[in-house]
């Protein structure tokens, strides 16, 4: 009797406990009459465009990015959970057995299997987990049906999903956190009885095949106008990844170091036909990014070969040094469509043309190396206003990052990295073989390191182009080109010094400016939850995989073959290239710049292939200049 008299008592105390513990954490309405916080995320079964969530009461609207690559809903759902993100191709198998059923997902440990394989640091479930180690227990509206991927995003570490009782959502829900599929019209309502303190975030269910992108819409204390976050730097968008510290902000939580998204905030007003040309235009760089690259390309080799073989060998020189300042003044003019947004097929016909016109123009006017150093300028020039005037043209250039595949929303992409190197190396090789030949080799060393330090600070600060790799390649390129023009190729080793050096000074002045990059934050800060070795070694395998990337393997087998002819004739070129020593000075910068950026970049074959290209076209081009001048 006694010992059951002492297991009533405790089971008694044990359940005014919990009662007055679940009093305090779910009450909307605090002891002192104040408002406690509350999340009710709302996925909106149909789809929508962003204008539809104008019927949202008091919230601000944007777009989301939903993954990287074409991950599906139930990965989008759980990089909502884990607040960070990891390509498509990164992973080996599927979650099509995966299903978010409570009281534990079934399959929950392939989901973690299959995270921890991709190498980087994932936490499914990690935000499930945070809020309840904090006392805020999430759960997931029964209504949503059972295996309702949205779910996912408020499952803890160890699999677990809490259902929601009665009432949720709505105005008797008395859970701190919740998630609930609901049509646009229950959602619109629930917003107009939105209690103080609650933070309503409603998302456009993803399609059954991602890369679209999906409009959000956030209304709770500090929302309105126009959605942003710092992840993307883009007025009205924001990521998946940005959700869950957007949610643990909002009770006051900060972000675990693991998660790589930032807050989502609001300012400004919404402009609903910004948001629909931004899309459109994200939708289009994506479906047309190889179109007008190869279109053009392809068309200019043909009709160079064409006229080389008809004349004869008559206009071979006109042809193909036109060909060689198309291909250098294409990015340009990909730059200044990005302004017009164009259709597929006008954008492919102005890359086509506009190029070989300006080519032809230059060869009419400055003929020579000042054409070569000309169009380089053009180039690079175009691209470093745009990123320092702020103009925001560069990932709406379909050579530039591909915001709709959720890789870069701001700055340049490994493409344009290794391009704008190329060509800033090349150009100033070509400017002083024009107007510096009779400079002393000191000046045209410090050619270089201008052309360098310009590229550096322009293409690799947080504030600009924010790309850590134009940090590694701009220094190793300028210093390595100094040193071959001023005769001393021991001093080449000094670049990597100098990218060591541009690295600290980058990491400094991004920190002091408060500029948010990648670099800072996962190397220094620890923002991605992997140590500086962590983060070398993962580098290291994704450069190791870009090689044998079946999409890119062709390309890479040619590039590498073509490097290996060069190896073989490299008496002929030394000898065509002995008498421009500035010119022959930039190819060896570009050609050092490209190794280092394919050996440190996750993209290491890109920037082979790139620089394979960019060379080629230069040595042709001064070819022609060889042959029309022996010609006269």
């Amino acid at each position: 009797m006694l010992a059951l008299k002492i297991t009533l008592v405790a089971l008694l105390f044990a359940a005014t406990a919990v009662t007055t513990a679940s009093s305090r954490l779910q009450s909307p309405v605090d002891a002192d009459g104040s408002y406690l916080p509350r999340v009710t995320i709302l996925v909106v079964s149909q789809p929508v465009v962003p204008e539809d969530f104008a019927w949202i009461e008091g919230a601000a609207v944007g777009l989301m990015n939903p993954a990287l690559g074409e991950a599906g809903p139930r990965q989008t759902w759980l990089d909502v959970s884990q607040g960070a993100r990891a390509f498509d191709t990164k992973y080996d198998t599927s979650l099509n057995t995966v299903s978010a059923t409570t009281p534990f997902v079934s399959g929950w440990d392939r989901v973690l299997k299959r995270a921890e394989e991709t190498g980087a640091d994932l936490r499914p479930g990690l935000l499930g987990s945070v809020l309840r180690r904090n006392g805020y227990v999430p759960t997931v509206s029964e209504a949503s049906g059972a295996g309702d991927p949205a779910s996912l995003a408020l499952v803890n570490r160890s699999g677990r999903l809490t259902a929601a009782p009665a009432g949720c959502p709505g105005r008797t829900c008395g859970i701190p956190v919740t998630i609930s599929t609901v049509s646009l019209d229950r959602a619109a309502e629930l917003s107009r009885h939105r209690t103080r303190g609650e933070l309503l975030i409603v998302i456009e269910r993803p399609p059954a095949a991602s890369g679209e992108q999906l409009a959000i819409a956030v209304a709770g204390p500090g929302f309105a106008g126009m959605l942003r976050s710092a992840s993307t730097r883009t007025p009205g968008y924001v990521l998946s990844t940005d959700v869950a510290p957007t949610v643990l902000g909002h009770f006051g939580i900060g972000a675990p170091p693991a998660m790589s998204g930032l807050r989502i905030e609001s300012g400004g007003r919404v402009d609903f036909q910004s948001l629909a040309e931004l899309e459109g235009r994200y939708r289009q760089v994506g479906e047309s990014r190889g179109t007008a690259l190869l279109i053009p390309l392809l068309v200019w080799f043909l009709v160079a070969g064409t006229i080389v073989v008809i004349g004869r060998g008559r206009y071979a020189t006109l042809a193909l040094g036109s060909l060689c300042l198309a291909v250098i003044l294409l990015p340009a003019v990909l730059l200044l469509t990005a302004s017009l947004s164009p259709t597929i097929g006008l954008e492919s016909a102005v890359a086509a043309l506009l190029p070989v016109v300006a080519a032809l123009l230059l060869l009419r006017f400055t003929p020579g190396w000042r054409a070569l150093a000309i169009a380089c300028a053009i180039t690079v020039f175009a691209y470093g206003v745009d990123l320092v005037g702020g103009f925001d043209l560069t990932p709406k250039a379909v050579i530039g990052p591909n915001p709709g595949l959720g890789a870069r929303f701001y700055g340049i992409g490994n493409e344009l990295e290794s391009t704008l190197m190329v060509l800033t190396s090349i150009g100033t090789g070509a400017a002083l073989q024009a107007w510096g030949q009779g400079l002393r080799p000191a000046r045209q060393a410090g050619a270089f390191l201008l052309a360098g330090l310009l590229g550096t600070v322009i293409f690799a600060s947080g504030r600009f182009g924010a790309d850590v790799g134009a940090a590694i390649i701009f220094p190793v390129a300028a210093v390595v080109g100094a040193a071959v023009v001023v005769g001393k190729p021991r001093l080449i080793w000094l670049g990597l010094a100098a990218s060591g050096v541009a690295l600290a000074l980058l990491a400094a002045i991004d920190i002091a400016t408060g500029s948010e990059t990648h670099f800072v934050r996962s190397v220094f800060e620890g923002g991605s939850g992997d140590s500086a070795f962590d983060v070398i070694r993962h580098r290291l395998g994704s450069t190791v995989e870009s090689f044998t990337r079946l999409s890119r393997l062709p390309v890479t087998l040619v590039s590498l073959a073509l490097i290996v002819f060069a190896w073989i004739r490299r008496d002929r070129l030394e000898e065509m290239l002995k008498p421009t020593p500035g010119f022959r000075a930039g190819l060896i910068a570009a050609a050092a710049g490209s190794l280092i950026g394919a050996i440190s970049n996750d993209s290491g074959a890109l920037f082979i292939q790139v620089g394979v290209l960019g060379i080629g076209i230069a040595i042709l081009f001064a070819w022609t200049l060889r042959s029309e001048k022996s010609a006269h």
